[in-house]
């Protein structure tokens, strides 16, 4: 497993200091990649640093630990937070930003390393599914053979009379699988775009109006593939959620 990249926040020297130490004396797993004392320092380095986990007091200078994580949640949703006050009163606002933990000081080492090793459970389970998700291939089946077709290599799927063409850089594959069918084992970067056309809206250049309905062209790729006058609003709209991830 990676190590889990940490950052802490404290406007206590001493205190970001104890929290360094305890830390360092795990047996692996956690690395503390900066450390800082105020609300906006902690945005400044999580957009910098890319942290895994923040370990925060609330109570601190120019920004409180509480708004300073409802900034960098909203540019980095997938951060995850333990909150270390001396102050009970925020713990159901620290819980609505889905904490994983809230210690309260003056805390003992075994409650911290209760915390983390919560933390450890939630983001190692959470990079499982990424790496899971990076991999996902579209199986297809031809004779007595099954390729496993990497999505991100897929440019389009075309209908062509009872079978359909899976259209990559370097090949294309024939099925004999329904277009629908297919469609259920695809991610929402694929959308059906004419009734037998299924596009990757990663791959598209550009979009060129033809007679009564559109043609999709594609970033390095010779092919094309057709869209649908009834659906080219709605493959607008998808392709402009995408540019905004």
């Amino acid at each position: 497993m990676n190590q889990i990249k940490l950052l802490l926040a404290d406007d206590n020297q001493e205190s970001l200091e104890v929290l360094e130490h305890f830390i360092e004396n795990i047996q692996g797993g956690f690395q503390v990649v900066g450390k800082c004392n105020d609300g906006e320092q902690l945005i400044d380095l999580v957009m910098r640093l890319k942290p895994d986990l923040v370990i925060t007091d609330i109570n601190m200078p120019k920004k409180n630990g509480i708004e300073a994580m409802k900034e960098c949640l909203s540019f980095y949703p997938t951060l995850q937070v333990i909150f270390i006050t001396g102050y009970e009163e925020y713990a159901v606002e620290a819980f609505r930003l889905h904490a994983i933990d809230y210690v309260v000081k003056p805390y003992e080492k075994t409650r911290l390393y209760q915390a983390l090793e919560k933390a450890r459970e939630i983001i190692t389970y959470t990079q499982k599914e990424k790496r899971y998700e990076k991999i996902k291939n579209l199986p297809i089946k031809q004779k007595n053979c099954t390729y496993f077709v990497p999505l991100d290599e897929i440019f389009f799927i075309e209908k062509s009379e009872k079978k359909c063409l899976v259209y990559t850089e370097k090949q294309v594959f024939e099925t004999s699988e329904s277009i629908s069918k297919i469609l259920e084992k695809l991610d929402n970067h694929f959308f059906l775009a004419h009734r037998s056309y299924i596009i990757n809206l990663q791959k598209v250049s550009h979009i060129v109006p033809q007679k009564e309905s559109y043609v999709s062209y594609f970033y390095d790729f010779d092919m094309n593939a057709s869209v649908s006058k009834l659906k080219i609003n709605e493959m607008r709209e998808r392709m402009a959620a995408f540019l905004q991830e």
